[in-house]
């Protein structure tokens, strides 16, 4: 199975000149990780009956994730948040399905146009790379759209296609007409978040920040991490973490100190707390963006890989674009092996 975006592309892109939100830039860097994914695609699309038979055909195994990076007419264009591809568990060849995950902070009427945009720059590029796309055996992937919301206001109308198109006697049958999966944080409760710890700490993470409460329950939202064992895996997400309350708690004029980190990861690192919470702060206020994203992909590839050889980890130090290092990420958990990351950094 070929990638919808090759690796070949990407590493042509030039700068990207943007600022990035805070809670984007979080959403994207923790649901690369296809475990958390699996768990999340279980919770939320298995609610409907024909998400419950929708799962049983994919083969959630085999998830992948996608570059979303590509050249297009104005130059480089991000699609979407994450694209993954999931193949059906008796499929051959190319067929599965495109799952798109977006994430929203705010409401906009315009979110299923935004959609459409990115299904038809996947299914172009899908086709475009196509040995013989006229074939009567070839097909275009069948889409997965979820909308993530994580803003401080409920969205009473889920936004529609069809209430963003005038409405002209003759032309109905000619508007395309699909829905998406929303997963409104604002109205659900913790109850709604599952049973898997990480997946629990993560959605109630981008619920507090939103609504202002983030540093008031600190210490209950990590509280679920005290049952994940500690290893390489779990320091890396207490990183991710707390780098993200720093930065959603500083937006609300507020300040993450040594105790109140203390106060964080004691569930988990008990004795060694005050000494990793002093560190922490060390690093963030020492070391400038890039420094930082460095750090998250090695830490990346050691919960992953456990063991890399050191000509990676310095080629990751040399680079300091922190888009290209954000990119890496992905890369950690898009790739199967070593070499097939290495790929990917040269």
């Amino acid at each position: 199975m070929k990638k919808l975006f090759p690796q070949s592309v990407k590493k042509t892109l030039p700068k990207e000149n943007t600022t990035v939100n805070i809670h984007d830039e979080f959403v994207r860097a923790v649901f690369a990780n296809l475990e958390l994914v699996i768990e999340f695609l279980k919770l939320y699309v298995e609610k409907t009956r024909e998400g419950r038979k929708l799962l049983k055909l994919l083969d959630l195994k085999r998830i992948r994730l996608e570059p979303t990076q590509f050249f297009g007419p104005e130059g480089r264009q991000r699609i979407a948040d994450l694209i993954f591809w999931i193949p059906l568990k008796h499929g051959k060849g190319l067929a599965g399905v495109v799952f798109v995950f977006e994430h929203k902070s705010e409401w906009k009427r315009s979110w299923p146009f935004q959609l459409l945009k990115y299904l038809a720059a996947i299914w172009n590029k899908f086709f475009s790379e196509a040995k013989n796309p006229e074939s009567p055996n070839f097909m275009l992937p069948a889409p997965l759209l979820i909308i993530l919301h994580n803003g401080s206001k409920p969205i009473i109308n889920k936004p529609m296609l069809d209430k963003y198109i005038a409405k002209v006697v003759g032309t109905k049958r000619f508007i395309p007409k699909f829905d998406y999966i929303m997963v409104d944080l604002s109205v659900l409760t913790p109850d709604e978040f599952g049973t898997a710890p990480l997946l629990r700490v993560i959605l109630e993470l981008l619920k507090r920040a939103a609504d202002g409460t983030l540093y008031d329950v600190r210490k209950q939202i990590l509280e679920p991490l005290a049952v994940i064992r500690d290893d390489e895996k779990t320091r890396y997400w207490i990183q991710q973490i707390l780098r993200y309350m720093d930065k959603a708690i500083k937006s609300k004029k507020k300040e993450l100190t040594p105790e109140s980190i203390d106060e964080v990861i004691k569930p988990v690192y008990k004795e060694r707390s005050t000494e990793m919470s002093l560190t922490f702060l060390e690093k963030l206020e020492a070391r400038g963006e890039a420094r930082g994203k460095q750090d998250m992909v090695l830490a990346a590839l050691r919960a992953k890989f456990k063991k890399f050889p050191k000509h990676i980890e310095t080629a990751i130090r040399q680079m300091s674009d922190p888009i290209a290092l954000e990119s890496l990420i992905y890369d950690v958990f898009a790739s199967q092996t070593l070499d097939e990351f290495a790929k990917a950094l040269e």
